[in-house]
């Protein structure tokens, strides 16, 4: 059994993860599971908005994984919500629709992250790593110890406590305060995506089960039915994306500019209005822009998830990318802390599995930038408009097939 309490501070690690998202929980997850000594950190003790996401069919087997058969008699998975498909505006007015009934599965699922997270952070502590929450990751030294490499500062709203490790991972998500700690930077590139996020609610049922994406001049929009009510009500998620630079994002900050903009358009804005939805609560903003860092990996610390690469919601790949590479991140640490102890290589980037693991990094990136400049380039209207401009290349698609943008989502 792992630590409590005040045993907490006078621990060793094996592997301290800073950040207990999806990629956190499936790195800690992966590592008990193979009887490392994890601790998991959590800087939040209550419960943050943030942004429902959907999952295509591909990704449900991922899921099951982590958190079991979904159908199951010991689930209570309040955060998922199966979907029956996409529908998109894209390259054209007319609505295109990816049907999920002729996959494997027959569904996706929508997302809700609050109670998806905890779910999966329940999931890690049941497998034997430590969960701490309420503590922030304030700094780290490098050791001389030959069992540890890392001291790490944290600190909560009462003491400030110090840890050992052998390794540390980054799950921090986009802020990537550990490698942020240890002078890695962020590739320089000029995405300034921002996402503009209101909740509806409305008292009747929606049984529309679609995941809808629509194009506009100033961006795109994405709306979905969210998982779970509250008081009996239906709630929907509907989310601007545009660059935070231009004027349609100023007006997208402001319930009066975003209802403006929303009634522009074509299908999504019909949607709500014949299911009585109303706007619930104030209109959140969250950076969506393409992102990774310098270095995935060094001496003795990784990042994964968000804080290694963080892609623009269009590709639907954050959380399956979270998830995957959460797995792999536990694999390939195991294997390298196993052979070290067996007198092999340092945990550097010379090792073979953190190489492994900084050479798949790499290609997913390369391979997500090629898909995500191809659907962009796909979008053939507007193209005297600031926020497709930026994403047009002279090696535009000639004929993009407008079902794969459904699909893709």
């Amino acid at each position: 059994m792992p630590p409590t309490g005040q045993d907490l501070a006078e621990t060793t690690w094996d592997v301290v993860i800073v950040g207990a998202g999806p990629a956190g929980a499936a790195t800690a997850i992966t590592l008990a599971k193979f009887g490392q000594r994890v601790l998991l950190l959590e800087e939040r003790t209550s419960p943050s908005f943030k942004l429902g996401e959907s999952l295509p069919p591909t990704s449900i087997g991922l899921v099951k994984h982590f958190l079991g058969e979904l159908d199951g008699p010991e689930q209570n998975l309040p955060g998922l919500f199966r979907t029956a498909g996409n529908v998109s505006l894209w390259a054209s007015e007319q609505a295109d629709i990816a049907d999920f009934f002729f996959t494997l599965t027959g569904f996706g699922l929508c997302v809700e992250r609050l109670a998806f997270d905890e779910a999966l952070r329940s999931k890690a502590a049941s497998a034997g790593a430590a969960l701490l929450k309420g503590v922030r990751f304030e700094s780290c030294m490098r050791l001389t110890d030959p069992l540890f490499n890392w001291q790490l500062t944290l600190r909560s709203e009462k003491q400030s406590e110090r840890h050992r490790a052998r390794y540390l991972v980054d799950c921090s998500g986009r802020r990537a305060v550990v490698a942020r700690a240890l002078g890695i930077p962020l590739v320089p590139n000029d995405d300034r995506l921002f996402a503009y996020a209101q909740w509806f609610s409305c008292a009747g049922e929606d049984d529309d089960r679609y995941t809808r994406v629509e194009a506009a001049p100033q961006g795109w929009w994405y709306s979905n039915r969210l998982p779970g009510a509250e008081n009996k009500e239906t709630r929907r998620l509907v989310v601007l994306h545009s660059d935070k630079d231009l004027p349609a994002a100023k007006m997208a900050a402001r319930r009066q500019g975003f209802d403006q903009l929303l009634d522009d358009s074509m299908h999504i804005a019909p949607l709500l209005k014949a299911r009585g939805y109303q706007a619930s609560g104030e209109i959140r903003g969250a950076p969506a822009n393409s992102q990774r860092l310098r270095d995935f990996v060094g001496d003795a610390w990784m990042a994964v998830g968000d804080a290694a690469q963080a892609y623009d919601p269009l590709s639907s790949q954050g959380m399956d990318k979270a998830l995957r590479t959460g797995s792999h991140a536990g694999h390939m640490i195991h294997y390298a802390l196993t052979d070290l102890a067996q007198g092999a290589a340092a945990l550097d980037g010379g090792n073979t599995y953190i190489q492994q693991y900084d050479e798949q990094q790499r290609q997913l990136w390369h391979a997500y930038l090629k898909q995500r400049d191809f659907y962009y380039q796909a979008q053939p209207r507007w193209s005297d408009q600031p926020f497709w401009q930026r994403r047009r290349h002279a090696d535009t698609p000639r004929a993009a097939d407008p079902r794969k943008i459904s699909q893709f989502h």
